[in-house]
């Protein structure tokens, strides 16, 4: 009998340890669920972060390579225009040569022909020496003629590799260019504007882009048409998306 009692006793009071270990011990497990909660939360969000990061990652080496790209293109074609512009300037040289040696020989020819009148030649010697001195007259004409044009190209020439290496100066706009945004593509911030170059919008123009008074991006122009002109966001200055029906000014 004594022992069952001491039995009795024995479970109680290790009941009673156990509801007193679970009063004790319940924050200390609410407190390690808590931060078990917020840890997982935590992970959460930077999983999502690094995704995102890798996802920007992923398309800043998308326009790296693709500005890499157009870097060389713009390389190949300012080598080009460039040999072109040697080329052209060459000719120039060589045709000036050609009008200053017939210069020299028609001055030559009206001397002899001078000459030839004050003697006793014959007229058809003397009408052998005006053809002559009619005919250089005509080949220096044709001469100076592509001699101009050849002057016209070189300087076409040197504007192109002056637009192909200038990176400063920015061709000037008029201010009463206003028009619209008609195609986006977001992907490649590319843009077709309804101004082009009939009212004065140059080749590499900056415009602004605003949407109800508000500057939305920058954009330069990269090829121009009557109506038409096609151009690209500025890095940095796109400030908001580009939308169809956006204001574009000076």
């Amino acid at each position: 009998m004594l022992l069952r009692i001491s039995l009795i006793l024995a479970i109680l009071a290790g009941l009673g340890v156990i509801g007193v270990s679970q009063f004790m011990l319940r924050p200390q497990i609410e407190e390690i669920r808590t931060t078990r909660d917020h840890n997982k939360t935590e992970w959460d969000k930077t999983t999502a972060n690094l995704k995102k990061t890798n996802t920007v990652l992923r398309t800043t080496l998308e326009k790296l390579a693709k500005t890499e790209t157009d870097l060389g293109e713009t390389k190949t074609q300012l080598a080009a225009t460039t040999s072109k512009f040697e080329l052209e300037q060459k000719r120039a040289n060589g045709l000036q040569e050609n009008v200053n040696k017939l210069t020299t020989d028609l001055t030559a020819a009206k001397n002899e022909l001078f000459a030839y009148t004050a003697t006793t030649l014959k007229p058809e010697d003397i009408k052998g020496l005006v053809a002559t001195v009619k005919s250089s007259q005509a080949a220096i004409e044709g001469l100076k003629e592509e001699n101009r044009l050849m002057a016209n190209q070189v300087r076409k020439l040197t504007n192109q590799v002056f637009q192909l290496t200038s990176k400063e100066i920015d061709p000037p706009v008029p201010q009463e260019v206003r028009g619209k945004v008609l195609v986006v593509d977001p992907k490649w911030d590319f843009l077709v504007l309804d101004v082009g170059a009939k009212i004065g919008v140059p080749d590499r123009g900056v415009l602004l882009v605003s949407r109800q008074g508000e500057l939305v991006a920058k954009v330069r122009v990269t090829s121009v048409q009557d109506n038409r002109s096609i151009a690209n966001i500025m890095p940095g200055w796109k400030l908001g998306e580009v939308m169809e029906g956006d204001l574009v000014l000076y």
